[in-house]
């Protein structure tokens, strides 16, 4: 992974007007940079090298991003505020998603931390996942509401890796629920399709849902009820905010705690 962030130098490519928009509001609101850095190909900013490097070299890190299309990375430097957007190439060529939808959801997470709204604390460890998925269940049905506001066109680029998704499950169907991360993960996920898509909004849908439930109905279940819990009650002011991140981090260690019912 390391000698790849310095390969195949890119042309830079422009974003498109709301997204650009979007990323000067947030950057005059918290003095915050925001870099996009596509991996592997664009060249890394010199001052934010080292600290990606050593990142990196942490395992759990690395397998983070080797899993993600995007994530974002932030990190303070002599008093000034960093925030890398890493795209991860080799995935979104599997998955032919756009560059723009995905950094729309990521500037979607930095839109909710410069109002206030941070997402939970990324600490390095077998666990770290489990952070990451639980304010990921709150802070996608915000961010997407907030794309929507904009009328950025997010929801193309993950019909259809949702699309691609489902029918690798239906040809390959694993066995068992899987680790705590892959439980977590999936709740997040069942969470998303059914907040951020209308039933039959898109063909494969309901087949998706029905194949992750499959896989653990105990998720299913809380998923359910969590979006239940949430309706009228998640809202863009912090203390609404806070108690949504509680109610997804013991939704979480509820569904780690029981039985994957299949």
């Amino acid at each position: 992974m390391l000698p790849a962030l310095l390969l195949a130098f890119q042309i830079p490519f422009g974003l498109p007007a709301a997204l650009a928009e979007w990323k000067a509001e947030i950057e005059t609101r918290t003095s915050n940079r925001i870099e996009i850095i596509r991996i592997p190909g664009d060249p890394l900013p010199a001052e934010d090298r080292d600290v990606l490097y050593s990142y990196f070299n942490r395992p759990d890190f690395a397998e983070s991003f080797s899993r993600a299309q995007a994530i974002t990375f932030r990190y303070e430097t002599e008093g000034r505020s960093r925030s890398l957007i890493l795209l991860n190439l080799p995935r979104m060529q599997r998955t032919q998603n756009t560059s723009a939808a995905l950094i729309a959801h990521e500037l979607g997470h930095l839109w909710l931390d410069s109002l206030g709204l941070p997402s939970l604390e990324y600490e390095p460890g077998p666990k770290a996942c489990l952070a990451i998925h639980t304010g990921d269940i709150v802070q996608h049905i915000l961010l997407r509401a907030e794309n929507d506001r904009r009328g950025i066109p997010w929801r193309p680029s993950y019909e259809r890796d949702y699309t691609a998704a489902s029918d690798s499950l239906l040809r390959e169907p694993t066995t068992g629920a899987g680790d705590d991360c892959l439980r977590a993960q999936r709740l997040s996920l069942m969470i998303d399709l059914r907040t951020g898509f209308e039933p039959k909004s898109f063909a494969a849908r309901e087949e998706y849902l029905e194949a992750l439930a499959r896989q653990d109905r105990e998720a299913e279940a809380i998923a359910i009820e969590l979006i239940e819990e949430f309706d009228g009650k998640l809202m863009l002011e912090k203390s609404a905010y806070e108690w949504a991140l509680e109610r997804s981090r013991l939704a979480v260690k509820r569904l780690l705690i029981s039985p994957a019912v299949r």
